[in-house]
């Protein structure tokens, strides 16, 4: 396959071919033309003074000093009357210009006159060929000029991108993470870019995909570990009077297998949902139904709404209410007794603000910035839980370019921000 410089140098040069070339012609033709119309000028000035002799040879006068050039015969009847410097025959045509050898010839007829003037043309012929092969010599001389300096050109021009295909062979193999080349232009400055954008972005996903790979690895290995212990244990007993007690813990491993499976995925399926899935949504209501999904499972825990209807935005609904249901779920769990939950929707000029609130202690300063990471839980944490919930409403808010943040003001606050 043709390399890309030499396909470039190829339709560059057959360009400056053809438009050179086409202006040599035109300057030959135009020189030739001009050329043969000052010698046809200048035979009728010439053939002119003839015809004045002959009306009028008693007063009239040939200037034939200096037309060396020049030759002549009149014939009347087909007999010569007169003739200037004849050397050889030259055949009558119809009347007009023409050209005969090396000669320009004009016929005319005055009366019972036949006039024949032609001129000798040979300078003017060699002045012509020699332009001609002058202007091949150029036209040949500049297209190996243009080939030479064209070719440096073009090979300045294409090396980055000749870099650039060499350098993602080493990423391929794994020698390298970006693309480094001789900035030549803003074109290749911008193809560098975009595409060390896209291997950021490739290297993000492989990272993504290697820490989620990790982290099902640890995090099912322990409950897969208790499962087989557990049912090691069981059918080594003669009796089986603790049977159902064994099968009830490796029920409970089995959910948190479950609940790990079913918390990474939505993580991922936020990290990598496109924006075209997003629709007109009515967020009070995916509010109410994660409010709703937490009354029946906190049944004694009070509940003090602040939702006002109609408030909308574009989203995902069915990510959003995971992500609400859970920072619910987290201030339920934490709440101390007999102290209400507080869950508020507001709509500003060009964002939503989702909130929940509850009286407890604060997550500790070394913790906070750390809440939002798979699988970590704070040292304050209650409970057996997997530590996904917030990983969860993170991954979901990046989705929506939405902020999330917490904040103790007397009581425990996650705001929820995102954009209309």
């Amino acid at each position: 396959m043709r390399s890309l410089r030499k396909s470039i140098e190829k339709y560059y040069l057959s360009i400056f071919m053809v438009s050179t070339c086409s202006m040599a012609v035109i300057l030959f033709i135009v020189v030739q033309y001009f050329t043969q119309s000052q010698i046809d000028h200048e035979i009728l000035t010439f053939t002119n003074d003839l015809i004045h002799f002959l009306d009028n040879p008693a007063n009239e006068s040939i200037a034939i000093i200096g037309k060396r050039n020049y030759s002549f015969q009149i014939f009347e009847k087909n007999k010569t009357y007169a003739s200037f410097n004849v050397t050889e025959n030259i055949p009558v045509k119809k009347e007009g210009f023409y050209t005969y050898g090396f000669n320009r010839v004009y016929l005319i007829h005055d009366g019972d006159y036949k006039i024949v003037v032609s001129r000798n043309i040979a300078d003017q012929i060699f002045f012509i060929s020699i332009l001609g092969v002058i202007l091949a010599v150029t036209v040949m001389g500049l297209f190996f000029v243009v080939k030479r300096f064209g070719s440096r050109l073009t090979y300045r021009l294409i090396k980055p991108i000749e870099e650039i295909g060499k350098q993602m062979i080493d990423i391929s193999k794994g020698h390298a993470r970006r693309i480094e080349v001789e900035l030549t232009s803003r074109e290749t400055y911008e193809l560098q870019s975009q595409i060390n954008m896209a291997l950021e972005k490739l290297n993000s996903i492989m990272d993504q995909l290697r820490e989620f790979a990790s982290s099902i690895s640890h995090q099912l290995r322990n409950p897969l570990a208790t499962i087989k212990a557990q049912l090691e244990v069981t059918m080594s007993r003669p009796e089986s009077y603790s049977l159902k007690n064994d099968l009830n813990a490796i029920m409970r491993n089995v959910e948190k297998m479950i609940q790990i499976t079913s918390g990474l995925l939505l993580i991922a399926r936020a990290k990598h949902q496109s924006e075209n899935a997003f629709e007109e949504e009515d967020l009070s209501t995916v509010v109410l139904e994660a409010v709703e999904q937490n009354m029946q499972r906190f049944p004694d825990v009070e509940f003090v709404l602040e939702i006002p209807a109609g408030v909308r935005s574009r989203c995902i609904s069915e990510l959003l209410f995971h992500a609400f249901a859970n920072l619910i779920e987290n201030a339920c769990k934490y709440t101390d007794k007999n102290k209400p939950v507080y869950v508020g929707l507001s709509e500003k000029d060009s964002f939503v603000e989702f909130f929940v609130s509850n009286h407890a202690s604060p997550i500790p300063l070394e913790d906070r910035k750390k809440i939002f990471e798979r699988f970590y839980r704070a040292s304050n944490a209650k409970g057996d839980g997997l530590g996904l919930g917030l990983a969860i409403v993170k991954a979901i808010a990046d989705l929506h370019h939405a902020k999330v943040e917490y904040v103790f003001n007397g009581l425990n606050t996650f705001f929820f921000t995102l954009p209309k």
